[in-house]
């Protein structure tokens, strides 16, 4: 064969001597295949030349971003996106853009509490305020708003993950 025959005719290698020549694994080689990095010229075949070249661009694209691992690259775009978050909550919490959960909790809690004692005090206070009720008619408002306080936190358990008893 002469050597205008050898440069027509594109030497091909399997994945298993791809991955020896580029000292990476033959799984790495697949993976790379699947990215569309490394394109198969035939089944299980690949254009040795090609192959080095591109395997070459993409250690040098690499390089300029200032990794060669896509993992290690990945784990710190993820690291850079969390210490910002962090920052952004400090930043927030010294502007007193953020308040405490269990404060919020606390505050919350006391005013249901109010709300409640509001709710079931309501009956008695109707009842002066109307006296032609019966017992027998304050007793039925009093329930109702026992009934509605009793859905009321029945609804708030579902919401929570509680099972009431």
């Amino acid at each position: 064969m002469n050597n205008h025959d050898e440069q027509s005719k594109p030497e091909t290698v399997n994945a298993e001597a791809l991955a020896d020549l580029l000292g990476i694994s033959k799984s790495k080689v697949g993976e790379l295949a699947r990215e569309g990095l490394l394109k198969r010229v035939s089944p299980g075949r690949f254009n040795r030349r090609d192959a080095v070249r591109a395997y070459c661009e993409r250690l040098r694209q690499m390089s300029r971003r200032g990794t060669t691992d896509p993992e290690l690259a990945e784990e710190k775009k993820r690291l850079a996106r969390e210490q910002a978050d962090k920052v952004a909550l400090q930043n927030a919490a010294s502007r007193r853009e953020l308040l405490p959960a269990k404060g919020v909790e606390a505050e919350w809690a006391s005013i249901l509490r109010d709300v409640r004692a509001g709710v079931l005090a309501a009956p008695s206070r109707i009842g002066a305020r109307l006296p032609h009720l019966s017992p027998h008619d304050a007793s039925v408002i009093d329930d109702e708003l026992r009934s509605a306080l009793t859905e009321l936190t029945e609804l708030s358990a579902d919401a929570n993950g509680s099972t009431s008893a």
